[in-house]
């Protein structure tokens, strides 16, 4: 299911969207097409540990983002479409298994992070 759908699913106009997640409503349209290059800040007191999983050959990278440190998609995955990611405190993993069968969970962040190594 793509970014649109949820959306929708959820009842949110993308002019809201954008607002509410202090984006152009261009760019989130970028991102919900899969076009788009995802940046995230860690806002976070400590490191957060990202993996990241392409959706054709499942092949699993990982990073750690330092506290106030910014990353981009296309810098620490190589790629700005096709995969899904996640990102937990490091020592911690999803309570969800990081695969393709969990996409939509892990899609829309329906997890919790909890103590433990990342399985995938």
């Amino acid at each position: 299911m793509g970014g649109t759908a949820i959306r929708e699913r959820r009842g949110m106009a993308r002019k809201a969207l954008s607002q509410s997640a202090d984006v152009s409503e261009r760019y989130l349209a970028q991102l919900e097409a899969g076009e788009g290059n995802v940046s995230v800040r860690n806002e976070c007191s400590r490191p957060i540990a990202l993996m990241f999983m392409d959706v054709g050959d499942q092949r699993v990278v990982s990073a750690e983002l330092a506290p106030g440190a910014r990353f981009t998609s296309d810098a620490v995955w190589g790629q700005t479409s096709g995969f899904i990611f996640t990102a937990c405190p490091v020592g911690s993993r999803p309570s969800v298994r990081f695969a393709l069968e969990n996409k939509e969970t892990i899609g829309v962040s329906l997890y919790n992070c909890v103590v433990g190594r990342p399985t995938s």
